[in-house]
């Protein structure tokens, strides 16, 4: 059973603000107020300050959220598997890369057993992680960089980051440097992918920044991309799994980008997610439980 207070205090560390949490929850401001101090005397410690009229979070607090989110998702967790024993449902975050072109023969695997079903989101690295830390997913599968310190996580695989464009291009097969990017049209995903992120620090990291670049695409669609690329419209930066199939497409190096990209399982620490993964990627844990990492 969770503490009634633990909602209360979550939705305010999330909304920073008293007349909102009450209004979402229902409640009147003076009952959050009122749980929150009583929480706040039975761990000894300030939750909230304000500076002026601006409500802060204390470490306190950061600590809290941290162990009350794991509560909460063991808590649904548990719920679940009482209430309907026969059918496990897992709830799966992936980017978009992955969501699309890596884990799908997985998943079918899985679901060839009846009493197993599935809950998909294919999304973001940011917008998974949001999700993740409000208890809406059991695990993501994620490409690029997260906070290792904030989350448990397993290597699920790695994957060539390379470029792409058509085979007439003047790239194909070449490495080339950041500076040969000044006249040419960038296909790039939004501003929150993994790919995105990969691509942008990499260029950072050699001297160069987007702007540099002779015309940036936007595009939160891969299949799309892959449309662009395939028209000789413009190059992109992704994992070799993305042109599979097209063979009008090749790849091309830039010089100070790693070719080679981990995707990781993440998950909230202290929970039971690592059997949860092994239930669809089974060969996942083959030489990794001794590495996993962010237990508690």
């Amino acid at each position: 059973m969770i503490d009634y207070r633990i909602p209360t205090f979550l939705t305010l560390y999330e909304l920073m603000n008293y007349r909102r949490t009450a209004e979402q929850l229902k409640l009147s401001q003076p009952a959050v107020t009122q749980q929150i101090h009583a929480l706040e005397r039975d761990y000894g410690c300030r939750l909230f300050t304000y500076d002026g009229s601006r409500l802060y979070r204390t470490p306190e607090a950061e600590k809290l959220a941290q162990y009350a989110r794991v509560a909460v998702y063991n808590d649904q967790r548990m719920r679940q598997e009482l209430a309907a024993p026969k059918i496990l449902t897992l709830r799966l975050g992936a980017t978009k890369t992955i969501g699309e072109f890596i884990i799908g023969e997985d998943l079918c695997r899985f679901l060839k057993r009846p009493d197993r079903t599935l809950e998909i989101v294919v999304e973001n690295t940011r917008e998974l992680l949001h999700r993740l830390e409000q208890e809406e997913l059991d695990f993501a599968l994620v490409e690029g960089s997260f906070d290792k310190s904030r989350y448990g996580y397993r290597r699920f695989q790695s994957a060539p980051f390379v470029g792409l464009c058509h085979c007439d291009h003047p790239f194909a097969g070449k490495k080339v440097t950041g500076e040969a990017l000044a006249d040419q049209s960038v296909i790039l995903r939004e501003a929150g992918s993994g790919t995105r992120a990969i691509f942008e620090k990499s260029l950072q990291e050699s001297g160069y920044s987007l702007d540099k670049i002779g015309r940036i695409i936007c595009v939160n669609n891969f299949a799309l991309i892959v449309r662009m690329v395939s028209e000789n419209l413009g190059i992109s930066f992704a994992y070799s799994a993305v042109a599979a199939g097209h063979p009008e497409l090749t790849t091309f190096r830039l010089e100070g980008l790693s070719e080679q990209r981990e995707f990781n399982f993440v998950y909230l620490k202290g929970t039971q997610a690592g059997q949860l993964i092994d239930e669809i990627f089974p060969n996942s844990s083959c030489g990794q439980r001794s590495k996993e990492r962010g237990r508690l």
